[in-house]
């Protein structure tokens, strides 16, 4: 990632000192041109190169450690709120889905890509990577990011500041949600103590749509995904139960994709009437247990 990052930043520099030396006159049109080509298509075919390594990686990962990869889908496009997930552009995809159990969650890891073409021009690409542990209930918005980093990004999220009364926690975290009350529910001294760990130092956090995400600039290697779980795992198994329980009584209960269905005998089997689609009416009939612990051994993730 710093090394496609770098070449970003590289040829955006070598773009700049060959308009300047253009506009000066230092440089002939014809060969300002070829370099700022060249230098163009050495950075798309790095870009290319490190999607096919990042997905090679990513389809051993999944083979040694028994997991899930779908090499590219939609599925999370409109599952989240804020930053990258509100960029809108002419492809809004991710690539290489990793999902599997860790220690005892499911969770998932992908590249979130938003590509944009304008005519006449080349498409324009922005990847995020994302890695995130499934709550049992959808809970409100919750972002917790670098305080060095908030003033970039707090007046994108929206939302009321929280200070707890940690001044060492205030200093390194800047948290943001809509209500105050639950921002201090959330963040209690067990979830203080938690942020405070080496681990999730530096990393943009949310709870969101649920689950518990990081997510950065860029594709991340599979080699750091066993450290990003355990910051989201350990971020939802400090969430106070007080708080699932109270979202959960309120219905916002998340279903297993697994879980088998549950209604009246009319609604579940098959027939005329259903044309063996399940129809959901009658669910609330019956008490769901949107979350339960997998029989299998938790994965050690890497």
């Amino acid at each position: 990632m710093r090394t496609l990052m770098s070449m970003r930043v590289g040829t955006g520099v070598l773009a700049s000192m060959v308009a300047i030396a253009l506009v000066s006159g230092a440089l002939p049109a014809v060969p300002a041109v070829i370099i700022a080509g060249v230098a163009f298509v050495v950075l798309g075919g790095w870009e290319a190169y490190s999607a096919y390594t990042h997905r090679d990686q990513a389809e051993k990962f999944a083979r040694a450690h028994g997991w899930e990869h779908v090499p590219r889908t939609a599925a999370y496009s409109t599952r989240f709120t804020g930053m990258p997930f509100d960029l809108v552009g002419d492809s809004v995809r991710q690539e290489d889905v990793l999902r599997g159990t860790y220690a005892g969650l499911r969770c998932a890891a992908f590249t979130h890509v938003v590509e944009t073409t304008r005519q006449g021009e080349s498409a324009v690409v922005q990847s995020f990577h994302v890695t995130l542990a499934e709550l049992p209930v959808a809970l409100p918005r919750l972002d917790i990011v670098p305080e060095n980093l908030a003033h970039h990004v707090a007046q994108a999220l929206g939302g009321i500041d929280i200070e707890v009364e940690s001044h060492e926690f205030n200093a390194r975290w800047r948290v943001i949600a809509r209500d105050r009350k639950y921002g201090h529910d959330v963040i209690d001294p067990r979830m203080i103590e938690r942020l405070l760990a080496w681990d999730a130092h530096g990393r943009s956090i949310r709870i969101d749509g649920g689950a518990v995400m990081v997510w950065g600039p860029g594709r991340e290697a599979v080699d750091t995904l066993a450290k990003r779980l355990d910051v989201v795992v350990g971020v939802a198994r400090r969430i106070p139960a007080h708080v699932l329980r109270r979202y959960e009584e309120q219905g916002h209960a998340m279903r297993e994709p697994d879980a088998p269905l549950t209604g009246p005998d009319w609604a579940t089997t098959p027939g005329a009437l259903t044309s063996r689609r399940y129809t959901g009416i009658g669910a609330e009939d019956e008490p769901l247990n949107p979350w339960r612990d997998p029989e299998e051994n938790p994965s050690s993730g890497a």
